[in-house]
């Protein structure tokens, strides 16, 4: 490593300059997050965690206790490294779907220029435009209904699962009165790729409108 990574590294292992950065120079990728009502007591579940920048906010900024589900073994031996001293943080090796089996995760198509830097692109969708679908681990799924089944009330879900938030928002839904707020990444939005989720997209935009008119308990995040 030279001596310019080891100055980022050092500089980032500091707290204070992490939430500097969260608010100043990387706001657009932190903004969904930073004026939460949360507070040491809360409980946020990270779906789609990868190597743990928003779990990383999250805790800074908070203090929460994180439930982390990533499935990509590659990103999860990240997470796992940088969470492994603290008790807040329960990791779990896992994808989050409608129902517990076993499915393939496929991996992007650059996954073997860099697998870490392109494993935010791996899905358990086949169709993906960004995915090949000869590459790919298998992976063990967790139901939903099992997750929210484990808690009594849930302060924030964070979701970003490459276009399978579709299969889990039924329960989610269901489940609203336990579940004070909800940030994610939608996919199959007519400005976005991965346009064959278009009409899952459409329809859940108008079970929204009617649920949350006020757009107070779901926001999505890019």
């Amino acid at each position: 490593m030279n001596q310019k990574n080891t100055l980022i590294t050092f500089l980032y292992s500091i707290k204070l300059i992490r939430i500097f950065l969260y608010k100043f120079i990387q706001f657009k990728k932190y903004k969904s997050f930073l004026d939460l009502k949360l507070d040491q007591n809360s409980v946020v579940l990270d779906f789609g965690a990868n190597v743990g920048d928003i779990s990383q906010c999250i805790l800074d900024l908070y203090n929460c206790n994180i439930y982390c589900y990533e499935p990509n073994n590659n990103a999860f031996k990240v997470l796992a490294k940088r969470f492994k001293h603290h008790k807040k943080i329960v990791l779990i090796n896992k994808a989050v779907g409608d129902k517990n089996e076993k499915a393939n995760l496929y991996y992007h198509k650059l996954h073997y220029e860099n697998p870490l830097k392109f494993s935010t692109g791996s899905s358990l969708i086949g169709q993906k435009e960004n995915i090949v679908k000869n590459n790919y681990q298998i992976t063990e799924i967790v139901s939903i209904i099992d997750i929210l089944n484990q808690f009594n009330y849930i302060n924030l879900i964070k979701i970003d699962i490459e276009g399978y938030e579709y299969n889990i928002f039924p329960e989610i839904i269901e489940n609203k009165n336990k579940i004070e707020k909800v940030i994610c990444e939608l996919h199959g939005s007519s400005e976005r790729k991965n346009k064959f989720l278009n009409n899952k997209y459409l329809k859940f935009i108008k079970i929204l409108n009617d649920i949350d008119p006020k757009k107070k308990w779901f926001k999505s995040h890019y």
